[in-house]
């Protein structure tokens, strides 16, 4: 009998496993074959593709060239800047690129067009090639000079900050732009994934050196001479003839080898343009994609599928398919997007593709890595949860990774601020930069106090370099730290979708609220935003605190155990040093919450039970700032109290002018945020957040929270930070800082009231709607920046 039960469970459990493997098998065996059929049908659409060489977009195709250059194709035409005037207008309807060319007055401060002020024409910021005191060349899109009229002006050389005075500028001169690079003795220049058959590459250059003597100019194509370069001083379109034997890999490497002049630079020969375009070949050269795209191309989509898959056999309810043909079916479309995106826009999207497969491995080892950590965190709750919801959880982590994932990879991604951190990091790498950015003349203090924002004699603010000692780890990889800080970044950034919904269910929750504050997040159009600007020491103070605050919501009966102390102490001192102002926010939060949990204690016994958490929670307090004040904030005691506190006593008494800054009016100040928090950009407007309708609901899901005093005190404590830096921010600089903290407690607020218009088909339609809405927005927002973003390379 017993032997027969044993026959009927183990096969009842090989059913279901044969099953399960099906289930994953078949559409992981059917959307390869559609990955096939797309890719052979977009590689059978031949593109030409232009490279501007010298443009913003060249840098992607390019290898060992010398940097960007723009000068005049023409004579300059010249028009006088009226006097005392702060715009000038002249007329436009020009195409293509052109340079400008603004001419200072000879009494002129000459800081001013070098180093304070910034040109805008028809209130867009442009680049400024090269600048001094005298003179500021300007260069202008061909979408901008071709409007009606052209009016350029300074502005501040800061968004936001003081405006230039009039009158700085004599003259703009103009002319059409020709933008160009110098090869070396040995550049390259790659098109990977172009595609198999026939071709003909065409390139704008000067084979000529600006002494005369011999270039010896000589073009290989995937590593076979083609040709030499006849030699001659003025603009000259090549063209050669690629036959499909080359092409077998489907890449296309553009090779030009010179004995080049030294100025001391190696100059080889002058790239104005380069082409590619399609020649006659027959189909059977042409209808199979390059091996490498077809190769990597299946690995990321079935690599993917595999991540969604890992967590959809969780998932056990059926809206006609089952969790995992959806997952399946979500997958099939993003490979016609894909494909799409390979006919028309041939490249970045054979770019792509290799960086897709880099990504895929990273999501596979994400995904097995998650779901052990999260399901121990969520443990730690004490709350039972579902399968389901974990498995939901992880989608939400894994598909907002993904869209951020795949912007960062997008080859002109530019997180504005990484290259100036990563900079730091390399100098105290390999320049020996350590003792002098742990000084108290750090430079790092001042640089990121800007003039318009703190006047010319700013305060001593300790702007801790540990952030940028912990990032020389990332050194250690083969690919730019650039790319690692914003992984990192993106990272901790996701994971937060995982903390949110931890707080949420150790406050007492429903799962589904939890998800909701969870996915909230996930779509918010500023979580987007802040790796745009690429702050990552600012984002991982954020996180640390946000670490802090799960810690003692998950933690706060067992923190006085030696267990929880011995990684509570470091996770503290991390927060003190990684990044002072958010080091600050925790400071403020601990004294804060002690005093709300002393003045609460008399409501009850539930409220009584948290004092004894206190005493352990000081001991680890205690002791981390104890040891941040012996690494690194020790040596400011003496400048804070000489130049600091007479600051700020100064601002807050006197106000922000004493100092040479201007301030609008407190109401003005706080309308300011008005445009910021909406889905689309106002007018004279450059950002926006997103987070309108979450806050309209803040106050009633906050108020809401009361029932779980730990939670209620943790937020109020929360949300009095963020209220006192957004007051202290009406004297002293905190670009928005304080907003960008509280948001976590905005997701968890709007989430309770969400929950709660759940249960109704209306409310359900609008919390959808919500959720579509700011995803869309968010989405919008992440492509329109990256598209702007600026050359780095």
């Amino acid at each position: 009998m017993a032997t027969s039960i044993w026959k009927r469970v183990h096969l009842t459990t090989a059913h279901s496993q044969t099953r399960r493997l099906s289930g994953v098998v078949l559409p992981a065996f059917w959307l390869a074959v559609f990955t096939v059929v797309v890719l052979i049908v977009s590689y059978t659409v031949r593109p030409l593709v232009v490279v501007d060489v010298g443009d913003n977009r060249d840098g992607a195709f390019l290898e060992n060239f010398n940097a960007r250059e723009i000068d005049a194709a023409g004579p300059f035409e010249r028009f006088d800047w009226p006097v005392g005037a702060a715009s000038i207008t002249i007329p436009g309807n020009r195409q293509g690129v052109w340079l400008a060319r603004i001419v200072a007055r000879p009494d002129a401060d000459p800081i001013i067009l070098q180093r304070e002020s910034a040109a805008a024409v028809n209130g867009v910021r442009v680049e400024m090639p090269r600048r001094n005191g005298n003179e500021m060349f300007v260069k202008i899109p061909s979408h901008i000079a071709a409007a009606p009229t052209l009016t350029f002006e300074l502005v501040s050389a800061l968004v936001g900050g003081e405006t230039p005075p009039a009158g700085v500028p004599l003259a703009v001169e103009l002319a059409p732009a020709r933008t160009y690079r110098w090869s070396t003795d040995q550049s390259e220049i790659h098109f990977p994934r172009l595609g198999q058959g026939t071709w003909i590459v065409r390139l704008d250059a000067v084979v000529a050196h600006p002494d005369g003597s011999p270039v010896n100019g000589r073009i290989q194509i995937n590593g076979v001479e083609l040709a030499r370069l006849p030699e001659q001083p003025q603009l000259r379109r090549l063209q050669l003839l690629v036959p499909a034997a080359l092409m077998g890999s489907g890449d296309l490497t553009v090779s030009l080898q010179a004995d080049p002049f030294r100025d001391p630079r190696p100059l080889g020969v002058l790239i104005a343009d380069v082409a590619v375009a399609p020649a006659a070949s027959s189909l059977l050269a042409t209808v199979m994609p390059p091996p490498m795209a077809l190769g990597l191309g299946l690995f990321v989509v079935i690599g993917m599928f595999a991540c969604l898959a890992l967590l959809t056999v969780d998932l056990q309810r059926r809206w006609w398919l089952d969790a995992t043909g959806w997952a399946a079916v979500a997958m099939a479309l993003v490979v016609v997007g894909a494909g799409w995106a390979l006919v028309v826009y041939r490249f970045p999207g054979g770019q792509m593709i290799d960086r897709l497969a880099a990504l895929t491995v990273l999501s596979l080892a994400l995904t097995l890595l998650m779901r052990p950590l999260t399901r121990w965190l969520l443990r730690q709750t004490g709350v039972s949860v579902t399968p389901a919801f974990t498995a939901t959880l992880l989608i939400v982590f894994l598909v907002g990774f993904w869209l951020k994932a795949i912007g960062m990879l997008y080859p002109y991604f530019v997180g504005i601020d990484v290259f100036w951190h990563m900079d730091k990091v390399r100098r105290i790498l390999f320049d020996g930069a350590l003792p002098l950015y742990y000084s108290t003349n750090s430079p790092l203090n001042e640089t990121t106090m800007p003039v318009a924002e703190w006047g010319r004699n700013p305060p001593v603010i300790p702007y801790s370099p540990w952030f940028h000692i912990l990032a020389t780890a990332y050194a250690i990889f083969p690919w730019p730290m650039e790319m690692t800080a914003n992984f990192v970044s993106l990272l901790m950034d996701m994971s937060r979708v995982v903390l949110i919904a931890a707080i949420a269910l150790k406050a007492g929750l429903s799962q589904r609220a939890a998800l909701l504050a969870s996915v909230t997040y996930a779509v918010l159009p500023v979580t987007y935003l802040l790796h745009i600007w690429g702050n990552v020491p600012t984002a991982a103070g954020l996180w640390l605190s946000l670490l802090v605050q799960t810690t003692i919501l998950l933690a706060w009966d067992r923190l006085g155990e030696w267990k929880v102390q011995v990684w509570f102490v470091p996770l503290l001192l991390l927060t003190f040093l990684v990044y002072t102002v958010t080091g600050v926010f925790t400071g403020i939060f601990l004294v804060v919450l002690t005093l709300l949990i002393w003045l609460n204690a008399r409501r009850g016994p539930a409220w009584q039970a948290l004092l004894p958490g206190l005493r352990p929670l000081w001991v680890a307090t205690a002791a981390a700032i104890g040891l941040a004040i012996a690494i690194y904030y020790g040596q400011y005691f003496q400048p804070i109290v000489e130049r600091t506190l007479p600051y700020m006593a100064t601002v807050f008494t006197r106000g922000p002018e004493t100092v040479g800054v201007s301030r609008p009016p407190f109401l003005e100040y706080l309308w300011s945020f008005v445009p910021h928090l909406g889905y689309h950009i106002w007018p004279n407007h450059y950002l926006y957040y997103g987070l309108a309708i979450p806050l309209i609901f803040f106050v009633p899901g906050y108020w809401a929270m009361r029932s779980q005093p730990l939670l209620w005190l943790v937020a109020s404590a929360w949300g009095t930070v963020a209220l006192l830096f957004l007051i202290a921010g009406y004297r002293i600089s905190m670009v928005d800082k304080q907003l960008f903290y509280l948001i976590p407690l905005i997701c968890l607020a709007w989430a309770i009231m969400a929950d709660r218009l759940w249960v109704r088909w209306p409310g359900r339609l609008f919390v959808l709607a919500m959720l579509v809405l700011s995803l869309g927005s968010a989405l919008w927002l992440w492509v329109m920046r990256i598209s702007i973003s600026p050359v780095q390379n």
